[in-house]
């Protein structure tokens, strides 16, 4: 009998060792030098047939700094193996990193991956020259609110590898407008094989901010050609941590209105220079140099008792990095004379000061003649003073004995005791008041776009509850869960600013940091399962309850 159990017990042991997944990883090299790419291997192996990985690379969580991407596994299926690797670039700075635990979903099964160590060292030897390598390219000083920002991420090739393509450039940082200017730019020939991406970043916030930059480059080994199959992609990653002010209020000039950078004032032409009076020409200003072109407020020019100036127009070579200025003159009066000065001020991030940009005005020869001037009033200055005829101005004497010219007989009464002007006046001023604060209200919401979008949001939000409540009620799962996914999905995109078909798991913890990720994508899955023929997924009603107070914390962040 004691033999009998102890067989029972034996076989109970190799059964729960057999049931146990082994997980097992490797980084090459294990230490790694500043921005040095490495390889990441994870084997499993399962007691059960595990099929593809699904979205092997969408759960795992690299700390900050370091790229890694999936780039391929190795998967039978009818084997319980599986190899899923994945390549990626050491961070700049040295240390210990850690991935931490993450799960990996396959066909059949989920498989916990235990955290992993990456060793970052400045000690390591690594030629730089052998290995394709990205390099961020942007000023090291501090940098001002509204200031136009350029920079480049640089993808060198090496000895044994060389850059094809690049792809996927993208900022995830907030505080900064951000646009890709250029892509796939081939590299000046000092710099060697390669290429480069442009981009131009503009502070919204004062305060010390962290740049994040994301994307991908498709490499080749050197013994392969462009047309084989054998490149692979690497991504890459920086972060920098960028100190924003505004600009130093001491000694700002009163015309200030926003340029930021080092500018230059070409000579000004004009389209005729021998015009007549009252002809109108055409005076065109070029700005060239660098910085925020886009945010310069045209110079006004007054007019004057030579020239009458009509509104200015404006357009930009952003190539040629110059700015138009044009404005329309008509001369007033004959003869030599100048046109008016154009000058405005900036300031020089660089210098930290404040300068004065000037046009030089130009000589142009008015000819023909000046209007006749008229004497409205005359008078003979040698006639006595009880001869002088009063001036003829043509208005008859106020006569306070003459009739209204609508009510004859009647004396005319002053404007003061008239009750229909001042409450005709009263119905104006309260009519353009109304107008006023109307104009304004739409110019606000013009101007802040977020109002109107985080205001729908809401209301689709309250609707969307509302619907998930009568779906629940009745016992529609899917019902309950498209309800609830489009309601995240509509929050989502109003707070990320982008668009709500296209928002994923993914987007959603953007929004709600700290989202349970299983949780959402069950959730879209009954929703939206059915498109790609998903399997039917079953929900507790603590995942209901977890969904709608996902749906209510986005409702209060809006």
């Amino acid at each position: 009998m004691r033999r009998l159990f102890s067989l029972c017990f034996a076989l109970l042991l190799g059964l729960t060792a057999a049931a146990e997944d082994r997980v097992s990883w490797e980084i090459t090299p294990r230490v790694t030098a500043p921005g040095q790419p490495f390889r990441l291997q994870i084997i499993v192996e399962s007691d059960v047939v595990l099929g593809g990985a699904q979205q092997a690379g969408k759960e795992i969580r690299p700390p900050r700094g370091m790229a890694l991407r999936l780039s391929g596994q190795i998967v039978r299926s009818d084997s319980n193996e599986a190899t899923i690797n994945y390549s990626g670039v050491a961070p700049e700075q040295e240390g210990e990193y850690v991935i931490p635990t993450f799960n990996l979903r396959f066909a059949r099964k989920m498989v916990a991956v235990p955290e992993i160590k990456l060793v970052v060292n400045k000690s390591v030897a690594y030629r730089r020259t052998a290995q394709a390598r990205a390099e961020l390219v942007i000023p090291d000083r501090t940098f001002y609110v509204g200031e136009l920002i350029r920079g480049s991420i640089r993808m060198r090739g090496g000895d044994e590898e060389t850059v094809v393509a690049s792809f996927g450039l993208e900022s995830v940082a907030e505080g900064f407008t951000f646009s890709v200017t250029a892509d796939r730019q081939p590299l000046a020939e000092e710099l060697g094989q390669g290429m480069q991406t442009t981009f131009e970043l503009t502070p919204i916030r004062d305060g010390v901010s962290e740049l994040a930059l994301n994307g991908t480059m498709l490499i080749q080994g050197a013994l392969t050609n462009a047309f084989s199959n054998g490149g692979r992609d690497r991504p890459y990653a920086f972060r920098r941590k960028l100190t924003v002010e505004h600009v130093p209020e001491r000694g700002r000039p009163a015309d200030w209105t926003g340029a930021i950078g080092t500018f230059a004032a070409e000579a000004v032409q004009v389209s005729k220079d021998k015009p007549e009076v009252g002809e109108p020409i055409r005076l065109r200003a070029i700005l060239t140099g660098t910085g925020n072109l886009d945010r310069l407020i045209t110079p006004e020019i007054p007019s004057s008792e030579q020239w009458d100036i009509l509104p200015a127009q404006e357009r930009r070579r952003h190539s040629e990095e110059q700015r138009f200025f044009v404005y329309t003159l008509v001369p007033r009066l004959p003869g030599k004379l100048l046109t008016p000065s154009i000058r405005f001020s900036t300031f020089d991030p660089r210098t930290k000061q404040y300068s004065r940009v000037e046009f030089k005005p130009i000589e142009v020869v008015v000819t023909g003649t000046a209007p006749a001037k008229v004497d409205l009033i005359t008078a003979d200055p040698s006639a006595p003073a009880d001869s002088k005829k009063k001036t003829v101005s043509g208005l008859a004497e106020p006569d306070p004995r003459r009739t209204s010219a609508l009510f004859l007989g009647a004396p005319a009464a002053p404007l003061a005791a008239s009750t229909t002007f001042w409450s005709g006046n009263g119905l104006l001023v309260a009519l353009l008041t109304a107008l006023t604060a109307a104009t304004l209200y739409l110019g606000y919401l013009a101007a802040h776009p977020e109002i109107r979008i985080r205001g729908r949001a809401r209301s689709l939000l309250r609707a969307s509850l509302v619907s998930a409540a009568n779906a629940r009620r009745q016992g529609d799962s899917h019902a309950f869960a498209l309800a609830a996914a489009r309601a995240l999905q509509v929050g989502s995109a109003a707070l990320l600013g982008a668009e709500e078909d296209a928002m994923t798991q993914s987007d959603v913890e953007r929004a709600l940091p700290g989202a349970d990720r299983a949780l959402l994508d069950g959730l879209f899955l009954r929703a939206f399962g059915a498109r790609f023929a998903a399997g039917a997924t079953v929900a507790t009603a603590a995942d209901d309850e977890a969904a709608l107070a996902l749906v209510h914390r986005l409702l209060s962040l809006l």
